[in-house]
């Protein structure tokens, strides 16, 4: 009985379920078309993906990282170059991204989505991380990202509508082994998104914190260019992580949907952020078993 019912529901669930599911979503990411949106660390890993994938569904952007030929590049592949703008910004100067958002605004005028996008990863033992590496991962991972969002959301706060965006990581809401830097920058990140969430929630403006698994990045080879990790770094378990493009599209769904914590992982690091919250002992040892090296 249940194998005929199976094959009697089939064509349902292929023609029927599936395609609505998947026109809902493409709906969803087709709400970010005519919009301006700011996109940090856009030319390389995540970023450069958010780029591509918004400039498809007609957004305008705002382009920033410090690599103008890299992010040069990464326009030029973009759907709809034309529009869209770079800006060089290093995020590891305060004063100067108060002044670029200050001059972006005067150019451009409204930014409707801020993405908070980049970040530098770490690669040490507690003991042998100096304390020079968790002011530079704090740089980029935590002050940047909240002096970028209190530089544009004034003007958000004035026009009555602005969505927040800020990539953290499942290792903020568990931390990792070899990387106390990086998850506790990307812990501090996540309780500043949901202060602001509770400040602004009715006034108009959205707050939407992602936390992605493993992705494959280029971040590992990042840290080493930046001094935040060994040329030996390991870097497996990023090759191993979810395809870019996959990791993209499950986050511009969430943001879409103004989805307040948006968690983007497989398998057991999906179900991390609940083993941690509910069975911290058993958290503790899958990490212990599983701890990456340095």
């Amino acid at each position: 009985m249940g194998r005929l019912m199976a094959i009697h529901l089939r064509p349902y669930f292929t023609e029927g379920f599936i395609t609505g599911y998947c026109e809902n979503q493409m709906n969803s990411i087709s709400s970010f078309n005519g919009k301006t949106i700011w996109i940090t660390g856009a030319s390389s890993g995540i970023g450069e993906h958010l780029c591509y994938a918004l400039s498809k569904a007609g957004a305008t952007l705002i382009m920033s990282a410090r690599r103008e030929s890299e992010l040069a590049r990464v326009r030029a592949q973009c759907s709809h170059p034309e529009k869209h703008h770079l800006v060089l910004l290093d995020m590891q100067d305060c004063e100067a991204i108060i002044a670029t958002a200050n001059k972006v605004l005067g150019e451009v005028g409204d930014i409707h989505y801020l993405f908070n996008n980049a970040g530098i990863t770490q690669r040490a033992a507690v003991v042998d991380l100096e304390l020079a590496t968790s002011r530079k991962v704090f740089e980029v991972n935590y002050f940047a990202k909240i002096t970028l969002t209190r530089a544009l959301l004034p003007h958000m706060l004035k026009r009555g509508n602005g969505h927040i965006i800020t990539i953290s990581s499942i290792a903020g809401l568990v931390g990792v082994p070899y990387r106390s830097a990086y998850s506790s920058s990307k812990a501090a990140i996540i309780s500043f998104m949901s202060a602001l969430r509770v400040e602004v929630f009715d006034q108009g403006i959205d707050v939407s914190t992602i936390c992605p698994g493993f992705v494959k990045t280029s971040i590992v080879e990042t840290a080493k260019r930046e001094g935040t990790a060994s040329a030996n770094a390991d870097a497996s378990m990023i090759d191993g992580g979810m395809e870019i493009d996959e990791a993209v599209e499950q986050m511009l769904i969430g943001v879409a949907k103004k989805k307040s914590l948006i968690i983007v992982a497989t398998g057991v690091e999906k179900f991390a952020p609940y083993i941690q919250r509910f069975f911290p002992r058993l958290m503790f040892k899958i990490i212990r078993k599983a701890a990456p090296k340095p």
